[in-house]
This record gives C-alpha cells, structure tokens and sequence, in this order.
C-alpha cells in the first residue's frame, strides 16, 4: 500500500501508537534508572552510615582512655579530680558502646563487609575488656594494676582495634567507590538512551510532519482552493487526486459536488424563465381574481343590509303578533266575564220566574179570600136583611166588607196581571239572556281560535325571524370571509409579485455561476 493511500485514521492512531510507545519506553526507563540509582544510593547511605558509627566508636574510645589517663594522674596530684575524671570517661565509653551497637546493627551487603566487621567485634569487645579493667584500677585506686594494664593489654587491643578498624573503612570506600563508579556508568547509560529517544523522537516528527504535510496539509490545501473557486461561483475548476483514503473520499465528494451544483444551476437557469412567467400569469389572475371578490363582498354587504331590513320587519311582525295575542288573549278573559255574567242572569231571572209564581198563588188565595169573603158580606146582608132594623148596622157593616172584599178582588186581579205581564217579560228577558248567553259561548270559543290561530302566527313569526337571522348571520360571515378572501388574494398578488421579483434576483444571483455545460448534463 502506498503511503498516500493510508487511511488517515490508520496514520493518526499508528503515529498516536508509536509516541505512545516511546513515551512508555521512556517511563519505564525512568522507572528503571531511577529505582537502579535508588538502590545504589541507599547502598553508599548505608556505608557511610557505617562508617560513621565505627568513626564515633573509635572516637569515644580514645576520649574515654584519655579521660581515665586523667583521674590516673588525678590519683596522685589532685585526687578531687578523679570521680569528674572517672565520670567522663564512664560517658564516653557508653557512648562508644552505644555506637558500636547501631554500627553491629546496620546489616552488612558483602562478605568483605561482613569479614571486617566481625573482625572489627573481636578487636572492640578486648579493648573494651581492657578499658574494663583500668575502670577497676582506678576505683580501688591502684595506681600499679592500672599502669600494667595500661601498657600491656590495653595497647596492644587498642592498635589491634584500631587496625581492624582501618581494615573496614578500607572496604567501605573500596565499595563505595565502586557503588559511585556504578551510579555514574547507569548515568551515562541512561543519558545515552535517552539522547536515542530524542534523535529517534525527533526523526519521527520530522517524518510525521513530511507526511502530514504530503497527505493531509496540501490535499486540503488543494480542497480549500477548489471550494473558494466554488464560493465564487466558479464551478469549472478541475479537482483532480488519486490517493484513496478519507482525502480522496473528500475531492471525490467534491467532485460529486460540483457536479450536483452545475446540475442545480442548470435546472435553476431553465426554471426561472418558467417561475417568473407562471408567477407574471398568476399575479394577473390574483388581481382579476381580487376585483371579482370585492365585487362579491360589495354584493354581500348589499345582501346582508337587506337581510338586516328584512329581520327588522319579521321582528316588528313577531312583536305586534304577540301584542295581538295578548288583546285577543284579554278579549277572551272579558268574553268569559260576560258569559259568567250572563249565566248568573239567567239564574236571576229563573229566581225572579220563581218568585212570580209564588207572588200569583198568593194573589190567588187573596182573590178566594176576596170571593169568600164578598159570600160571606152578602151572606151577612141577607142575614141582616132577614133581621130588620135591628140587622142595620150588621147590614152596613156587611156593605162595607162587601165593598173591601170587591175591592181586595179587583186590587188581586190587578196584581196577578201585572205579575202575568212581568212573568211573560221575565220568560222573554231568560230567552234573551240564555240566547246572549249562547252567543257569548260562541263568540269566546271564536276567540279562543283566533288566540290559538295568533299564538300559531307568532310562533311562526320568531322561527322565521330566528331563521332570518341565522340567515344573516350566515351572510355576514359569509361578507367576513368574502373580505378576508379578498385581503388573501391581494397578500396572494403582493406574494406573487414580491416572488417575481425574488424569481429575478434570484436568476441574477445564478447568473453568477459559470458552469462547464458538458460536466453539468453529464
């Protein structure tokens, strides 16, 4: 595979694998190093620490013997001397012990180490034998045991000692010198390595840079080139790369691009002549068509006026048949007052008939009293008559009952035709009033038909004006709608003319392609 046609993914992640590795090679080289100059550095810590010990050892060894030469001079001279003497010496010989545990104590790396310290124990534990026993002179004050022990055992373990000593700190600096030589040879070491993986690091990065720039820096370059030629609507520019990772994907999807976009502007610079004449023939049909609704909405509003007159004119009807309802409605209520009225005349003149007849039976017994008594007046004159003078006075008497009977007869006879013409009148007056009476049944059920036929009228006039309404109402929603359709249809001309003029802006703005027309029908 060539390298032009590397994926750039795959190029990305090789190069991000490669430093990776050089960054994890490098740590774990530190890592080393480190650890390695850790080791050798606690190696010579521990010598010199060591060597300290043993250095202190020896020191307070001579102080110590130095401090007991003075309280043996003290025994002689100046015996108050001795006890601080003897003090002193014991501290340092405490301290020297002390030192020579922490020295036995640090664990020895080498068998010369271990060789010379053991050595270095022997000598240490005779000295310290030694120093015992001038401790023991000098406090029983023997002033013979502490100069025998003194020159013989004391000497002879101290150079002894010291020889052991010489001997370790020998293989202490033979050994920290070869631990130094060591540090600095890993030094050199890793500054070598560490210089190959910056000469290696930088190789790299200067192949990755030439790469980069080869694969991916120019191509794109390149692409910005073609994409400005595009932007300025230059669609003849020739894209031409042969690699085929993501950049070739790239100019071959501006390849495809372009050739959509000549294609577009093809398809555009064929349409806009169509758009603009379609949009010129709709406009002049919108405004025909604008002319026309107002022409409706002028008709409608026309319509709908005289919708308005006539539901006045239905209400009006409505209204004043409800006013005739109700006259008809209180004729009737009257009607049935005077038919009531009537009735009750009737009973009144049927009680007045009644009351006649009663007034004639008793007419009739005072005209049998009258004629009886007229019988009984001649009946007495006859008597009186028949009785001479001494009847006169019955006689006249009689006369003058006579003459009341005849009379009581003719004021009865009278009465019983006064009352025969009243009953006749009353009989005619019932007639009359039960004929009134009839007729004034049949003029209130006359009412109560016109008062059913008017409440009919007038519930036909509300439908007809409630549906005389809906009417209207239909027609001016109707006028609205008619009105918002003709405001439509004016936004709908603006529209097109505005989209007429946007057709024309729109072929300029196309003009400014410029288009190989045999890539464009390929």
């Amino acid at each position: 595979m060539k390298l032009k046609n590397l994926p750039v993914r795959t190029g990305f992640i090789a190069v991000l694998a490669l430093f990776g590795m050089l960054v994890l090679v490098s740590a774990l080289l530190g890592l080393y190093s480190l650890s390695k100059n850790n080791g050798l550095s606690e190696r010579i810590s521990t010598l010199n620490a060591q060597t300290v010990d043993l250095k202190d050892v020896y020191i307070n060894n001579l102080k110590a013997r130095s401090a007991l030469s003075r309280a043996f001079i003290a025994l002689s001279s100046k015996p108050a001397d001795k006890d601080s003497a003897v003090a002193a010496a014991r501290s340092y010989y405490n301290q020297a012990k002390k030192a020579f545990a922490a020295f036995d104590g640090i664990p020895k790396e080498t068998a010369a180490q271990q060789e010379t310290a053991n050595r270095v124990g022997e000598t240490f534990h005779a000295h310290t034998d030694a120093i015992d026993l001038l401790f023991t002179a000098i406090g029983s004050g023997d002033v013979t045991a502490y100069a025998a022990t003194n020159e013989g055992p004391m000497t002879q373990t101290s150079a002894a000692f010291g020889k052991s000593a010489d001997a370790f700190f020998a293989v202490a600096s033979d050994e920290t010198d070869q631990l130094k030589d060591q540090k600095a040879q890993a030094k050199s070491v890793l500054t070598g390595v560490a210089v190959g993986l910056i000469a290696l690091s930088c190789a790299l990065i200067l192949l990755v840079y030439y790469t980069l720039d080869q694969n991916v820096v120019r191509p794109l370059k390149e692409a910005m080139s073609v994409l400005d030629h595009v932007a300025r609507g230059d669609l003849t520019v020739r894209i031409q790369h042969e690699s085929t990772n993501e950049i070739g994907k790239l100019f071959d999807s501006m390849k495809e691009m372009k050739r959509s976009l000549a294609g577009i502007v093809h398809t555009v610079y064929g349409g806009t002549d169509t758009i603009a004449t379609g949009v010129h023939q709709m406009a002049s049909g919108n405004t025909d068509l604008s002319q026309r609704t107002e022409e409706q909405a002028a008709a409608l509003q026309e319509t709908a006026s005289s919708m308005e007159q006539l539901t006045s004119t239905v209400r009006q009807n409505a209204d004043n048949a409800k006013q005739a309802t109700q006259l008809v409605m209180s004729t009737a209520a009257i009607t049935e007052q005077g038919n009531r009225a009537a009735q009750e005349v009737v009973l009144t003149m049927q009680g007045l008939s009644d009351l006649s007849g009663k007034i004639a039976d008793i007419t009739n017994v005072i005209e049998g009293i009258a004629f009886q008594t007229n019988i009984l007046s001649l009946n007495a004159a006859v008597e009186a008559a028949r009785a001479g003078d001494e009847g006169r006075g019955f006689a006249v008497v009689a006369s003058e009952v006579r003459s009341l009977a005849q009379r009581s007869a003719s004021a009865a006879k009278e009465i019983k035709e006064r009352i025969t013409d009243s009953l006749c009148r009353v009989e005619a007056g019932a007639e009359q009033v039960g004929k009134a009476s009839q007729v004034m049944g049949e003029i209130l059920t006359s009412v109560n038909r016109v008062s059913d036929l008017m409440g009919e009228i007038a519930a036909a006039s509300e439908e007809q004006s409630e549906g005389i309404e809906q009417v209207n109402r239909a027609i001016t929603q109707m006028d609205q709608v008619t009105q918002q359709n003709a405001a439509l249809v004016e936004q709908a001309s603006a529209a097109a003319l505005a989209l007429e003029e946007q057709t024309v802006a729109l072929k300029g703005a196309v003009s400014v392609f410029r288009v190989d027309r045999a890539l464009a029908h390929a």
